[in-house]
């Protein structure tokens, strides 16, 4: 695996790289930056599988440098001395979340969790003839039928399944995996975090974006920024 380094302290850089050395001797650095402009340069450049990113710095936060890729195809483990990050840290879909002075435990344990991620297939569906879904866990695959599925959950770099008969199953891929399987079929995005099915789709509750009541009793909300397209999706319109 392949790493970039980023953080405006020099200390903080060095720190870090010494603990990788000895909890990871097989992870390559491959840049080490104090600025977050060049950082992104580096990043088109180099394709690292994980990105280290500091969140304060002068110029460009962590968080800001992450919104210029809308899909970003490396991981991303924040470092930073500051807790109240850890919220919208989850929300993109970050890997890990170390404070500082990191730990080598949590360091190990964060660069474990991106290997077994590496090593866990994408979803993919199978034949159409079978009309199910694989769903990678922690454990193997599950064959989930389309038809089954209710809707679907983001949860941090997890996806929760919500199936018939109140059953539910975590995978361990985002929720943008499976959406770019299911969505050309009856599914639709509602919500950042939600992914419903529209076959099992009983009431729509107008709001400001409004409400989505299912066949398994579950209630979802409708962001105001999917309602347009959920709308039309169901005939509805605008």
């Amino acid at each position: 695996m392949t790493a970039l380094l980023l953080d405006d302290e020099r200390l903080a850089l060095d720190a870090l790289r010494v603990k990788l050395q000895r909890v990871a001797p097989d992870l390559r650095i491959l840049a080490e930056c104090q600025e977050p402009a060049r950082a992104e340069t580096l990043i088109r450049q180099l394709h690292p599988d994980v990105v280290f990113l500091d969140v304060e710095m002068p110029g460009l936060d962590g968080f800001s440098l992450l919104s210029r890729f809308p899909e970003p195809p490396f991981e991303v483990i924040f470092t930073t001395a500051y807790s109240e990050y850890a919220v919208s840290a989850l929300r993109v879909s970050a890997l890990d979340f170390l404070l500082k002075p990191i730990s080598e435990t949590e360091l190990r344990a964060a660069l474990d969790r991106l290997a077994q991620k590496r090593q866990t297939p994408k979803a993919a569906p199978l034949h159409a003839q079978f009309n199910k879904i694989a769903v990678p866990s922690l454990k193997g695959l599950s064959f989930v039928p389309v038809q089954d599925i209710v809707w679907l959950e983001a949860e941090s770099n997890y996806t929760i399944f919500h199936l018939l008969n109140r059953q539910k199953l975590v995978a361990s891929r985002t929720l943008r995996d499976f959406a770019e399987t299911l969505e050309p079929l009856q599914f639709v995005r509602v919500h950042r975090s939600s992914l419903i099915n529209l076959a099992h789709l009983v009431e729509y509750v107008r709001g400001e974006g409004g409400t989505v009541r299912l066949a398994d009793g579950s209630e979802v909300e409708v962001a105001r920024g999917e309602k347009k397209a959920f709308l039309e999706r169901i005939g509805l319109g605008g």
